[in-house]
């Protein structure tokens, strides 16, 4: 991974960029070089990369890869930021959605729905109630209302507790 250069700019929040392998101008070493042309070698040349900030420290990226840079691809980048950063926050929010419903499916005697198990979720990776109603295709007050409930089905006094006594009770991936 730290050999990587898509990967380590990746790592970092910001907005998507490009990437190209056959700038060995760029590479910080003799095992980085090596791993641009292992990467030439298997056809892919070029593409961009849109990181994603995922809450606590952790994150994910969204690339697209070619066997042949697009001279368009650098302005379609910069003209549409902000779209290929909502398109991959989505993307990435769809993927972890389905691994938390397929965490959550076999719990037992567990206070919790579903959705309040989804919302406290994406509640311990810092996405407000209007990120997780974005996630989720529901409105902002759905989100509040499943937050609610969860809490007090937990016993919390915030949802920062419910957040905690969930994750400590095995209720959350």
């Amino acid at each position: 991974m730290d050999v990587d250069p898509v990967f380590r700019g990746g790592r970092k929040p910001g907005p998507a960029f490009l990437w190209d392998c056959r700038d060995h101008k760029a590479a910080r070493s003799a095992r980085e070089r090596r791993f641009l042309d292992d990467a030439l070698s298997a056809g892919i040349r070029a593409g961009v990369t849109i990181p994603i900030t995922a809450g606590f420290g952790r994150f994910a990226m969204l690339s697209f890869a070619a066997d042949e840079p697009a001279p368009a691809l650098a302005q379609i980048v910069q003209e549409a930021k902000e779209v290929l950063q909502m398109m991959s926050v989505a993307c990435h929010a769809h993927a972890n959605a389905r691994f938390v419903d397929a965490s959550t499916q076999n719990v037992t005697d567990v206070p919790l729905t579903q959705r309040e198990r989804q919302c406290l979720a994406w509640a311990s990776s810092g996405k407000t109630r209007e990120e997780t109603a974005m996630i989720l295709g529901v409105s902002a007050r759905a989100v509040r209302f499943h937050l609610d409930n969860a809490r007090q089905n937990l016993g919390a006094s915030t949802i920062t507790h419910a957040v905690a006594l969930a994750l400590r009770q095995g209720l959350l991936p």
